[in-house]
């Protein structure tokens, strides 16, 4: 995968993986099983090796595989192609430093849908935003990790259910393998329950480190994972439109930062242009006014 684009300018290279094929062991499950020999993993930190570290993005969770579906995933010639990718640059590892002066952080991305993130067109406006915030931030002389993902695990029983257990499990593991470690996530449309969901159960024990969870447009329908979770403490910055039917809404809580972005523009085809038009749910995420507010509201909390 060495030679795949991340499709992020600042970290342009970038470890893919199709999660439901992690079931290296046949099973039906990916679980602590399928890590017992780590060379059959994805090198998730590109350290060059299939080691323990990457196994343990794999020892922490337990999701239940449709057989068809997986099938169909994890077939050559599959039209389902990675939904997770982990980018780092040209000659180092995904990994950060946590000396004495050392500041890091994770940005991870979570689209609405994804098919096959090695197309730089799928997830688009996520990857521009994330991009955007890893740019920023080494700016500021931070240590950078960034994730892209899919709001589903393709071939898992509950799609929506399996992506928020690999994510927070994912987050988790980058969190404790780093100290200095800070988070910062950002979800479209389904990404941003995806992203509520992480929140709040990371808020228990990373509360402090969760620098902002960053929601555009989310929406509910058809999402079939946890419905219920709103993060209680950490920083909730709310970004909607209200031009058309999917069409976020208002969030009234202490932790809660709103911007109704309906007065902003973008192009009116999203990522592949057009005329600047009014912003619709389907372009909110490549407005680059919106996008560049995230990033003074992000940068300015940090």
């Amino acid at each position: 995968m060495a030679c795949n684009s991340s499709g992020l300018s600042a970290k342009p290279r970038a470890e893919f993986t199709q999660l439901a094929c992690l079931d290296v062991n046949g099973d039906e499950r990916v679980n602590a099983d399928d890590a017992i020999d780590p060379s059959l993993l994805p090198d998730f930190n590109a350290d060059g090796a299939n080691d323990g570290d990457d196994a343990s993005f794999v020892n922490g969770i337990d999701i239940q595989l449709n057989a068809a579906a997986k099938g169909d995933a994890c077939t050559e010639g599959s039209k389902r192609l990675p939904e997770y990718l982990v980018a780092h640059d040209f000659f180092s590892r995904a990994e950060v430093s946590c000396g004495s002066d050392d500041r890091a952080v994770l940005v991870l991305g979570i689209a609405g849908g994804v098919g096959n993130l090695q197309d730089d067109d799928d997830a688009a406006g996520v990857r521009d935003i994330v991009d955007a915030l890893l740019r920023a931030y080494e700016g500021e002389e931070y240590d950078t990790i960034g994730i892209v993902a899919g709001s589903a695990f393709y071939g898992a029983e509950n799609a929506h259910t399996a992506m928020e257990e690999w994510l927070v499990n994912a987050a988790t593991v980058h969190l404790e393998r780093f100290p200095c470690l800070e988070l910062v996530t950002v979800g479209f449309s389904h990404g941003g329950v995806t992203a509520e969901v992480m929140a709040t159960r990371l808020e228990a024990a990373y509360g402090d480190r969760i620098l902002a969870t960053v929601v555009l447009d989310r929406v509910d329908e058809f999402y079939n994972g946890d419905l219920a979770s709103m993060p209680a403490t950490s920083l909730l910055i709310n970004v909607f439109q209200t031009s058309d039917g999917f069409a976020g809404d208002r969030v009234n809580a202490p932790n809660v930062l709103n911007f109704d972005a309906s007065g902003e523009f973008a192009p009116r085809d999203g990522h592949e242009g057009g005329p600047m038009e009014p912003v619709r749910h389907v372009t909110l995420d490549n407005s680059k006014s919106v996008r560049q507010w995230i990033v003074n509201v992000v940068l300015a909390r940090s």
